[in-house]
């Protein structure tokens, strides 16, 4: 399937009402020739026909999507539905910490006819059937454009609709409550028996000086903390959806970090006292493949300390990219082994 660079455009109509299922044979050819343009190897599996518009439900590469294209045969944009867990980081990590109370109702990836793709996440407040609101995300997981409520309210509503007997609706910074992650609670405490399996057959015993401790990342990954007879220390990241192995985080020693990395946080905390507290470079299993069907590139995670006045430490937590060049910034802990 094609992937483009990005440049949003807000409120694009995915659903078209009025639809009417009809044959190909009622397509216009000037329709079908645009498909056959926007994508080598595609499957139809319906044409709808909407006012103005032909719609194809279809698959591409073995993913499903819809082809919106004008009466005249001008394609005018795609949209394949995706799991939250296809996401980049920075986007999930932004809905967990801003919209407490909220629910993702549905995320596709949009690809447009000038060759721009984003991310599409609508979100509804839990309870009753309310409002959609849509958030833009680019392909890194940057917000760039949103119609849901300003993150501080939601936060602060929240706050005050569950701690009723505080009064008021002033909420402190170090007082707002953790937000809830809008998945299914996963009662297992441990990993799967296929994890295990497929963690020994990978790192038997004998190959081990400490681990497997295994710790559940969010509501879609299991991570196998662990050390080789070399003791250097590793993360087995497994997907619970498929129970097969994700990516390998191997955990840098300090003489080993990045220097291209060490360079920017340098220009990045200049005239600010700071530790390296964490550097791990993750690389994907060689069996996984992303929503374009191919091999993600490795990338790696920083987490960096400062102290702060009275004791304590903040963190900032960021990815680079495989050229060391900086992706973004993730708000939480990765899980409760990570530098809390």
């Amino acid at each position: 399937m094609k992937r483009f660079f990005f440049a949003f455009l807000l409120a694009l109509p995915l659903l078209a009402g009025a639809q009417t299922k009809v044959k190909e044979t009622a397509v216009p050819q000037s329709v079908l020739l645009a498909l056959q343009k926007t994508y080598e190897d595609v499957k139809v599996k319906t044409w709808y026909q909407a006012p103005g518009q032909y719609i194809a439900d279809l698959v591409v590469d073995g993913q499903n999507g819809r082809a919106y294209f004008t009466a005249s045969g001008d394609w005018q944009y795609s949209a394949f539905p995706i799991k939250e867990s296809e996401c980049p980081t920075l986007m999930n990590t932004y809905f967990v910490n801003n919209y407490p109370g909220y629910r993702i109702r549905s995320i596709d990836l949009v690809e447009e006819m000038n060759g721009d793709t984003y991310y599409r996440m609508m979100i509804q407040k839990k309870g009753l059937a309310g409002s959609e609101y849509e958030m833009i995300f680019d392909t890194r997981g940057k917000l760039m454009q949103t119609t849901a409520p300003d993150p501080d309210e939601v936060k602060r509503d929240y706050y005050t609709h569950n701690n009723p007997d505080e009064g008021g609706t002033t909420v402190k910074r170090d007082t707002r409550p953790v937000p809830e992650v809008d998945n299914p609670i996963d009662d297992r405490k441990g990993p799967s028996d296929a994890m295990v399996a497929n963690f020994t057959k990978r790192y038997p015993p004998t190959r081990l000086s400490e681990g497997p401790d295994w710790v559940a990342r969010g509501n879609d990954e299991m991570v196998a903390y662990y050390s080789n007879n070399q003791d250097a220390e590793f993360e087995a990241v497994y997907s619970t959806e498929t129970q097969t192995l994700v990516k390998t985080g191997k955990v840098l020693a300090e003489e080993r970090y990045t220097s291209a990395i060490l360079k920017y946080l340098k220009q990045a905390f200049r005239g600010e006292k700071y530790k390296v507290e964490k550097m791990v470079v993750y690389e994907y299993d060689a069996k996984y493949r992303g929503i374009d069907g191919k091999k993600p590139k490795p990338y790696t995670y920083v987490v960096v300390s400062q102290k702060v006045k009275g004791g304590g430490k903040t963190y900032t937590r960021m990815e680079f990219d495989n050229t060391a060049k900086f992706i973004g910034l993730l708000a939480q802990p990765l899980d409760e082994k990570d530098i809390q």
